[in-house]
């Protein structure tokens, strides 16, 4: 049988350090990044009806939002716009905050409109409307995190809705909640190809 030599375990060896090296550094980049990562969450949810005739609604509202992360939120901006066939259906108010230390909370009192009267109804005579609600933050590390929640509200609350475990208010239910976390030059790279079409849409003269 042929036998290995130094110089092929050698090279063997080289490379095994060279992945233990590689994989440290993945790890260590990876705690780097934790250690600076917000995580911003909604509580206190409610819901009520206000307003008469045309102007009836329902509202949905949010007391807080603490950031339960290992780093400072920056730039905190939250925004919630959703529509069929060209009217609005769900419309909240747009919130800023310059900054949320981790573990800090702040009084959102954020509003969430419901314009029934823009949803269609459903097969069972009810109504269903899907709310996005959308919150960025920037990291100390020039990182963007947006959090997604994604909420179903139902205009005729029944007694089995009341009691479902993923109800955050009367009748909303929570269905998912995500976070999407992309650097500041990858956010750049995506939108040259956006500017160049807008660049070349006016030197023709089309905007």
């Amino acid at each position: 049988m042929p036998t290995i030599d130094a110089a092929t375990w050698s090279a063997v060896a080289a490379s095994f350090a060279a992945i233990s090296s590689l994989m440290i550094m993945l790890i260590q980049r990876r705690n780097l990044l934790e250690s600076v990562r917000p995580e911003l969450v909604l509580t206190g949810w409610d819901r009520e009806s206000r307003g008469q005739g045309d102007s009836a609604r329902d509202v949905i509202t949010v007391k807080t939002i603490k950031n339960v992360g290992r780093g400072p939120a920056l730039h905190v901006h939250m925004s919630c716009f959703n529509n069929a066939e060209g009217r609005p259906t769900a419309m909240g108010s747009t919130v800023h905050d310059p900054i949320i230390a981790a573990g800090e909370s702040r009084d959102l009192n954020g509003a969430i409109n419901l314009w029934w009267k823009n949803v269609n109804l459903d097969t069972d005579a009810n109504k269903y409307q899907g709310i996005d609600v959308k919150v960025f933050c920037w990291d100390t590390r020039g990182i963007r995190h947006e959090v997604r929640y994604g909420l179903l509200a139902i205009k005729n609350v029944l007694p089995q809705d009341v009691g479902d475990p993923s109800a955050v208010a009367p009748g909303v239910m929570l269905g998912t909640r995500t976070t999407l976390s992309r650097p500041v030059w990858w956010l750049k790279v995506q939108s040259w190809p956006r500017r160049a079409v807008k660049r070349l849409r006016k030197w023709l003269g089309l905007t």
